[in-house]
């Protein structure tokens, strides 16, 4: 007697608006650069501007791969290596990851890469007011934000090194259930991380990293995209409140337009990567970077201000006092072994 089986239902399609959707972007940010550029014959900026477009070859890809953003390669070699003031860099890093990073984050929801939508959600919306109090209301003055980011970065690496070599955990991938007190530490999380972004261009994406692998054990693959759209997001913000509301990008602006065709391919192209590699290799990717980062720090800018030395062990001690905090939170609420 034949018995006929029920057939095995295939994989749902992926839908055609989300496949063709980064495609679709690409093509109308290219025609509109393209059409501008020769509307106003600005191709001369490549020949002036060319180590701005070398720079975000890599910058680009970081962005995408990372939880670090773009800005961790432009900012440094911006304000160390092309001498760009602190407040040009950090424009350009603003409005060059709200292109760049939106496009990965484009392209992470085309490739249905996991992320966490309820962070995603509380720390961008801390992350706009994060970002009107560091653009408005509190602004560091030079060589201030060149400090603060090398430890924001250093403060980052630390944390990865600590997760994933330190703690022999199964790394996560949810939270724990999701309530009030959640919605206020991410909340509070964007507001912090948005301050750093408006000195920085960067700052929000690793700040959330370190507490979703610190405090919870968020496997490094799902806290990556997850930080990756969170930075694109408050990115845009930061376009927005220099390009409209203060309309202070000046020099930005050219830095931006040679990199705008570099950026729409190369973050994209990293998060598709990081989604394909182990998290090991990008960790000590990540490392490398930062190192490099650090040592050019220590390098090229004197400690040899008392107000400077006193910011940087201030820096290293409310560091070591985060970092205490959420491993302390991580051993009395975060079930072990919990994958």
């Amino acid at each position: 007697m034949k018995v006929n089986m029920p057939a095995a239902k295939a994989a749902p399609a992926q839908p055609t608006s989300r496949r063709w959707l980064y495609p679709t972007l690409l093509a109308i940010i290219y025609i509109s650069w393209f059409s501008y550029m020769i509307l106003a014959n600005r191709w001369e900026l490549f020949q002036e501007y060319w180590p701005v477009s070398l720079t975000m070859t890599l910058g680009s890809f970081v962005a995408g791969a990372t939880a670090e953003g773009g800005a961790a390669v432009a900012f440094p070699v911006f304000t160390k290596v092309l001498h760009i003031p602190s407040s040009d860099a950090r424009t350009f890093g603003l409005m060059i990851q709200a292109v760049g990073m939106t496009m990965a984050g484009v392209m992470i929801y085309a490739q249905r890469v996991r992320t966490l939508p309820k962070v995603i959600t509380m720390v961008s919306v801390g992350g706009i007011f994060g970002q009107l109090i560091g653009t408005y209301l509190f602004t560091i003055p030079n060589p201030y934000p060149k400090i603060l980011f090398t430890f924001i970065a250093t403060a980052f690496g630390v944390a990865m090194i600590i997760s994933r070599w330190f703690i022999h955990w199964e790394p996560r991938s949810e939270l724990p259930a999701w309530d009030n007190r959640h919605r206020a530490l991410f909340l509070l999380v964007g507001v912090l991380g948005g301050s750093f972004a408006a000195q920085t261009g960067s700052g929000i994406d690793m700040l959330t990293f370190i507490v979703l692998t610190l405090a919870f054990g968020i496997n490094e693959k799902i806290s990556t995209p997850t930080t990756v759209v969170i930075m694109g997001l408050n990115s845009v913000v930061g376009f927005f409140l220099h390009g409209v509301i203060s309309q202070d990008i000046g020099i930005a602006w050219n830095y931006w337009l040679v990199a705008v065709p570099i950026v729409i391919l190369g973050a994209p192209f990293g998060a598709y990567f990081a989604s394909k590699v182990h998290r090991d290799g990008i960790i000590k990717f990540l490392l490398f970077l930062i190192g490099l980062e650090l040592v050019t720090t220590l390098w090229l800018i004197p400690f040899n201000n008392l107000t400077q030395l006193i910011v940087t062990a201030t820096a290293v001690a409310i560091c070591a006092v985060l970092f205490w905090t959420m491993l302390s939170y991580r051993k009395k609420h975060v079930p072990m072994g919990d994958a």
